[in-house]
């Protein structure tokens, strides 16, 4: 019997939806012979999260991959950083992860690599495996796949390793905050090889969530590791997303670090490290970025926000590094990967080799004030930016490779339709604060005018 897909699970960048309405273990199963089939080979890896129907999920999507002839390779408990690490490590020819990363309990969904790391996404992979997933005419091979299991942490916790050198690290107390996700199986596994006091916060993978959704990207999920910064005295504080491929950073007296800031001391970081080099920094990141990568002799390219246009433009440039103001960090020695558990680890060496507080070390990257991500809710994404690109027109410099990014001596915008919601997203920085709350007031007003409500 056929399955009915809901074609609305596929995203850009992965497929995902809430179970079991829009996702479940038919659809999963559907999907496993579907990417068997895209994926030419004979052996895929195959993770899962934490979350409580990712077992079951898991048992259908494999099927599906078995019943087409392709054997599986169980990974286990994995989080995407690790099915990352794996792809470009071993020889499977495609490597998959059931994860919602930082989405509510009820959501679940799949990221799919191939070999070497290389993401499928909206204009590559995902659009044929969907078309294959709705048609469902698949061949039926003569022989079934087999499953075998194999564990990564110790060579993946190796591989994170060598991006420092241990004896470097001083003895740093830090509080890292999983959220109950799966970064915390990483951090456990080097607490004891570390000179660094780890604080564990919520480390042990569950998903009912108990304390706090892992999006650090809404306050209240920061204000537990905030409060145990201040209370255990700690230099600094890591907030991980459910899948841990961002990296949130806080310093001593419990203030979060933009991604701009972060992005732009992992840049001054690794050029310091490995010298000039090309770094990629997305349309949203501040003028730090590229100031700082220019000072220590690298060359900074503006590129497309989203790991699959960053990871593409790293491997046609042979860039050293990566940053996006979202928390996600890429690396070339990491499979031009994003990885928070590597991106932390060169933290805690940058800020050893300072021997200074983490807030002193951010006054001299701190220097544009930003207004943050400001999303409006709006009827057409494309009528606003063009009522917005007609409002400036003629008196500053625009760009487009990104929504829309206008400039001027001292501010800049960028404004972009989100992917995935009726919105559009508002970043707005500027020499002063002054100078950010004018243009940021005055924007607001066009907004509206323009028929946009704040989300």
């Amino acid at each position: 019997m056929k399955v009915t897909i809901d074609t609305t699970i596929f995203r850009d960048y992965d497929i995902r939806g809430i179970y079991p309405e829009q996702i479940n273990e038919n659809t999963f199963y559907i999907i496993g012979r579907a990417i068997a089939s895209y994926i030419a080979g004979n052996k895929i890896a195959a993770g899962r999260d934490m979350r409580l129907s990712s077992p079951s999920l898991f048992k259908s999507l494999t099927s599906g991959i078995l019943d087409q002839g392709v054997n599986v390779v169980d990974l286990g408990m994995i989080s995407t950083e690790m099915l990352y690490f794996a792809s470009g490590k071993y020889d499977f020819t495609g490597s998959v992860i059931i994860s919602a990363s930082h989405n509510p309990a009820d959501y679940n969904g799949i990221k799919i690599v191939k070999q070497g790391a290389l993401p499928l996404h909206g204009y590559y992979g995902l659009p044929q495996i969907k078309e294959l997933a709705v048609k469902q005419n698949f061949p039926n091979p003569k022989n079934k796949g087999s499953i075998s299991n194999f564990s990564i942490i110790d060579d993946w916790t190796a591989h994170a390793l060598s991006f420092i050198k241990i004896d470097s690290l001083s003895s740093l107390r830090i509080v890292i905050d999983a959220g109950n996700g799966m970064g915390g199986i990483s951090w456990q596994k080097l607490m004891n090889i570390l000179p660094i006091k780890i604080i564990p916060l919520y480390f042990e993978p569950d998903g009912h969530f108990p304390h706090h959704l892992p999006d650090p990207i809404k306050k209240e999920n920061i204000t537990d590791l905030q409060k145990e910064i201040l209370q255990k005295k700690a230099d600094l504080g890591f907030a991980l997303d459910g899948d841990a491929d961002r990296l949130f950073v806080l310093d001593e007296k419990g203030q979060i670090l933009s991604g701009t800031v972060t992005s732009a001391i992992l840049a001054a970081s690794m050029l310091e490290k490995y010298g000039p080099g090309p770094v990629l920094y997305n349309t949203v990141c501040g003028k730090i970025v590229p100031q700082t990568v220019k000072k220590l002799g690298g060359r900074a390219l503006r590129v497309r926000v989203g790991h699959s246009f960053i990871k593409e433009q790293m491997r046609k440039t042979k860039a050293l590094f990566a940053g996006e103001h979202s928390g996600h960090f890429y690396f070339r020695d990491n499979f031009y990967a994003d990885s928070s558990l590597i991106a932390g680890l060169i933290l805690l060496e940058y800020i050893s080799k300072k021997n200074i507080s983490l807030s002193e070390i951010v006054k001299s990257f701190d220097k544009y004030p930003q207004s943050g991500e400001i999303n409006y809710k709006v009827k057409s994404a494309d009528e606003i930016l063009a009522g917005i690109e007609n409002s400036f027109a003629g008196t500053c410099f625009i760009d487009h490779i990104d929504g829309l990014s206008v400039w001027y001596k001292d501010w800049w915008f960028n404004l972009r339709a989100s992917k995935t919601e009726s919105y559009v997203r508002l970043n707005i920085e500027a020499d002063n604060k002054t100078i950010l709350a004018k243009q940021t007031g005055r924007l607001e007003s066009l907004m509206q005018k323009l028929g946009g409500t704040h989300a």
